[in-house]
């Protein structure tokens, strides 16, 4: 018991490092970008992509014309979020936007694609499977997503999504995975009662 309890530990804090090692090479991967971005003076390109993606947005949006700034207000406060990744108080009425909000967000989608695909090759590489500490002991039930642990590539690919995702997600999956343990090692009230 004891050893299969460090055997998890280990393999835990390996998921972790992992995610942490993850997320200090796209910080490295960005700084280069910003490097780059700054000696090729890519600032005409990402202005020229926020002109197109405003007149799409005008064509599309036409609807706003008809409803009450009030009421547009809470779009374009989520817009705002996934754009600066803020918490609200933006307390405009007009949706601007600019080279650099379009840059942060390509940079920021494309860190999260490259850091999903590390993440999917650690794995494949280390074998780390998050779902495999989801399986049911025998005797028990099988989960309604059984058909995910039955293919292992998929289960993988997963836990590497997780990994490249950074530490907070893993660290998420990490608490849950306590809590399932938690939760089956708990007596039942059965058993409590007797």
């Amino acid at each position: 018991m004891v050893d299969a309890l460090a055997e998890i530990t280990v393999f835990l804090a390996l998921a972790l490092a992992l995610a942490l090692l993850v997320e200090r090479l796209l910080e490295v991967l960005k700084s280069l970008y910003d490097v780059f971005d700054a000696r090729l003076n890519l600032a005409t390109y990402w202005s020229r992509r926020a002109a197109d993606i405003a007149d799409r947005l005008e064509r599309r949006l036409r609807v706003f014309e008809y409803v009450s700034p009030d009421a547009v207000r809470p779009a374009l406060n989520k817009v705002y979020e996934l754009l600066l990744n803020t918490q609200g108080g933006y307390s405009g009425t007009a949706l601007v936007l600019s080279g650099d909000l379009v840059r942060v967000a390509g940079v920021r989608l494309g860190c999260k694609i490259v850091g999903m695909a590390v993440g999917v090759a650690l794995a494949f590489w280390l074998k780390v499977d998050f779902v495999a500490l989801w399986k049911p002991p025998a005797g028990l039930p099988h989960a309604p997503w059984q058909w995910i642990v039955d293919h292992p590539s998929s289960t993988l690919i997963a836990s590497g999504v997780a990994i490249g995702l950074g530490a907070g997600p893993v660290h998420k999956i990490i608490t849950a995975i306590e809590r399932q343990q938690a939760a089956r090692n708990a007596p039942s009230s059965k058993d409590q009662k007797q």
